[in-house]
Parts: C-alpha cells; structure tokens; sequence
C-alpha cells in the first residue's frame, strides 16, 4: 500500500474513532468498555507442534495524526517458561473486560496444553493459569496462579487422581487428545474438547468435557463421538456451554448450565456433515457448515446461509453482533455481515486472529508477521487488501514468530497513581 492511500485510511479511521467515540461516551462512563488511544498487549504462543511453546508479548500504540499504529515488541523474551508442551488454545476468564482500570480489564487467563502423539501412551496434557493484573510492559512476564500445573492426562488416560470422575460422569476412554478449551466468568469451571483425529487420522471419537476447579473433579462428559468438533464456546454472561449434539443429518444446539449440569432442548438444528468452526455474537452463533455460513438462534428460519470459506482448517475470528464475519485459514474470507455474500478472498494464510471489538480492529498472526484487518473501514465496495496492514514484521536476525500457533489480548492496567 502506498504512503498517499495509507494517509488517507489512517485519517479516514481516526476521524471514525471520533464519531465511534462520541456515540458510545455514555456506555463508556458506565462500563468502561471503551478507552480511546489505549495501547493494549497481545500475547502469541509460537513454536512447532511436536515442541514446548513459547509465549512473546507485543505492544501495539494506537495511531496518532500523523503514524500508524506502532508495535514494539516486549524484551522477546519467553513469558511463560513453564509450558513444557505445545499450547493448544487459551480463553480469559474475564473475557468480557474489554476495559483498562480497577476491575475493568481481563487479568485472568487459562492455558490449555498438551501432546497430540500418535500413539495413546504419548499423549499428555495439563493447565495453566495465569494473572496480568500486575503486567508491567517494561518488565513483562505471565504470574502462574499455581505453582505447577494441573494434570489433566497422562499417557493417553484421563488424570483422575487430579481430577477425579464425579459419580454418573462418563469416563474418558483411554487414548484422549485434548485439543481446546474455555472457562466461565469466574474461572470455576472449564470445557475440554477431546478430538482423537488431531492425534491419529482415522480416529474418530470426539468428546466434551467439562471440570470444576474449585472441586478439583470430571463434573460431566459427552457420550464418545456424539458431539461437533468445534471448540468449545461457553456464554459467560448467562453461565452456559454450547453443546452440538450430532443428529443423523446435522447437529441439534444445546445449552449445558453449568452450575447444575443439566441438559436444555434443543434450541435449534440444522442439516449438514461438515460442521468445522461456530463463533458467537450474543444469542446468535454464526455456524461454518459444509462450505456455508449460516445464523442461529433459538427463532432461526432454518435458511442454507451464504455461501463461504471451505476446507478444516478453517476457524472463525471472534467479532460480534453488527460487525463483519471473519474467517481464516488458508486464506482470508469476510462477509460484511452474517447475511451477505463473501467478499473476494484475500490470499493470504493465518494461524489464529483475535478482535479488539472496542476498536474495531482485528489482528492476524502469519509465520514471521502480524496483520490488521480494520474493519471499521472495511468497504465492501473495495477489495480486502485496503484494509489489511502488515504492522510487524520479524527482523531476520531475532525473529520470534517462527511458528505462530495462537494469539489472545489484553489492555495492561495503568500503574497506580503515586
């Protein structure tokens, strides 16, 4: 992109962060959600799959008048030096604290990791559980909330000495594959996705299970193979896992309370075979399904949706309600809204993205890069690459994304004011 085009797209968002600023001042100074120009920290866990993984952290400014967004990244060292195998997936706790000060931002983040070997006694897997609060940019590191971490499998077999089987909880069989994770709002509670294909093609069983950490137990699992292999989404606000029940001909959605452990209706069901990645955006959930992107909610209609992204290796890039559908894989797929048509893929692969919905902005991680897709300015009208920006790029000689696997976010708290 050339300098003139770049000028014009900066002033153009700057002047859209105004007018976003002005309408939501209200939410703003009863929720902190939103905080214009606050930088904010994201965390990539990089590495091969067969190896430990190492989280680096970057400071992403936000734009000024006249720069672009600036990206620092923090020392390059490891923060997590107590992943001894490869980090699976993450979610926060706090995962709606989109804000900065006391009580406002996400300061609480689990960590799924685990060896996906071919053969069962290979397989291994544990958590971790870390606290930002007290993140300084300037001497950055994960705080461990334990002084290990838990076992969650051990040479393929469920660890049920640290988290033993709830009396009427199925047992894991032997040979789990633990691939993903998410929490609920006050950290208790966390779901697992056991896929054995992940670790040995031709294997077919898919599991949900979910523990209780307060408890320390297996609280409740999935019948083997009968659930979607998407990872697990859990509605932090109302307390509840989505559970996609495989029908002969689609899957039924479910809701699982947590607290009680009891199974909801269905609430809706739709047709298909390959159902590889599900996002949500308040009641809806947006379901990538045979090649189509279809809306679901409790009233759907039960319409095919649009045309979309195919392939597994594709996984939706949380946004939210009223903002454009993003899709990665191996290449970039966005639908202006969950209703319209894809525009022209950009070529373009990632591993993982996450959103700043405050900002409107989300980031993209490559081998050796990080993108912007800015999807305040997305137009659809224009091609993809105008609102997508290369902000860092790995120096030759210290690259840290060599091997990008997953990236997450958070805005670090203000130190204390003397």
């Amino acid at each position: 992109m050339s300098c003139q085009p770049a000028a014009r797209l900066l002033a153009r968002r700057l002047a859209a962060l105004a007018a976003l600023a002005a309408s939501v001042v209200t939410l703003s100074a009863c929720t902190g959600t939103f905080e214009e120009g606050t930088p904010l920290v994201l965390l990539v866990a990089n590495g091969p799959d067969e190896a430990a993984s190492q989280v680096v952290a970057f400071l992403m400014e936000p734009p000024g008048p006249a720069t672009p967004r600036q990206v620092t990244p923090l020392g390059g060292a490891d923060l997590a030096a107590d992943l001894t195998l490869p980090l699976r997936g993450w979610d926060w706790v706090d995962r709606e604290a989109l804000g900065i000060g006391a009580g406002r931002g996400r300061t609480r983040l689990v960590a799924l990791t685990s060896a996906t070997s071919t053969t069962n006694d290979g397989r291994t897997a544990l958590l971790h559980r870390y606290d930002v609060a007290a993140f300084d940019p300037d001497a950055p590191a994960l705080v461990a909330v334990d002084d290990a971490p838990l076992s969650l499998v051990r040479e393929g077999r469920w660890d049920d000495e640290t988290f033993p089987v709830t009396s009427g909880t199925q047992a894991p069989s032997e040979g789990v594959c633990l691939v993903d994770l998410a929490v609920n709002g006050d950290g208790r509670y966390a779901a697992l996705l056991d896929h054995r294909a992940a670790c040995r093609s031709g294997e077919s069983e898919v599991g949900l299970y979910v523990i209780d950490l307060a408890e320390r137990q297996l609280v409740w699992s999935s019948t083997p193979d009968d659930v979607a292999r998407t990872r697990p989404l859990i509605d932090q606000r109302e307390g509840h896992l989505d559970v996609w029940q495989r029908t002969p001909d689609g899957y039924d959605w479910l809701h699982l309370d947590l607290a009680t452990r009891s199974l909801s209706g269905s609430i809706h069901r739709i047709s298909g075979s390959a159902f590889v990645a599900v996002s949500a955006a308040d009641d809806e959930r947006w379901a990538l399904l045979d090649g189509r992107l279809q809306v679901v909610s409790a009233d759907s209609s039960g319409a095919p949706g649009e045309t979309s992204a195919s392939g597994t290796d594709r996984r939706f890039v949380a946004t939210g309600p009223g903002l454009p559908v993003v899709i990665i894989g191996t290449n970039l797929v966005v639908h202006p809204s969950p209703t319209q048509a894809a525009l022209s893929p950009h070529g373009r692969a990632y591993t993982d993205g996450v959103t700043d919905v405050p900002d409107q902005l989300s980031y993209l991680i490559r081998n050796g890069a990080i993108d912007t897709l800015d999807l305040l300015l997305l137009d659809p009208n224009e091609p993809l690459s105008r609102v997508v920006s290369e902000v860092y790029r790995d120096p030759t000689d210290t690259p840290l994304l060599t091997q990008p696997r997953r990236v997450t976010w958070f805005r670090p708290r203000p130190p204390p004011t003397p």
